[in-house]
């Protein structure tokens, strides 16, 4: 399961989720958006930075930020 952490106008969240756009991810990815409740804390438990965008990927024990890192990865284990 993947789950990505992203933040409301957040540019770099926004060039992630395109390519999942691109590579027709929506349905294989959670969203989880630092503006709601108790997703703050979750994040820093989880990855220990108070940064966005951050994945998760649970199937693989695979969690990293940067945007650009991200959109590799999903491109190099994601794509069709």
């Amino acid at each position: 399961m993947l789950t990505l952490y992203v933040k409301t106008g957040c540019p770099f969240c926004a060039k992630v989720k395109n390519v999942i756009a691109e590579l027709e991810l929506e349905d294989k990815i959670e969203e989880k958006n630092l503006a709601d409740d108790g997703m703050l804390e979750e994040l820093l438990e989880k990855g220990g930075q108070q940064m966005v965008p951050f994945l998760v990927d649970a199937d693989r024990d695979v969690s990293m930020y940067e945007s650009a890192d991200i959109i590799a990865y999903l491109k190099e284990h994601y794509a069709a």
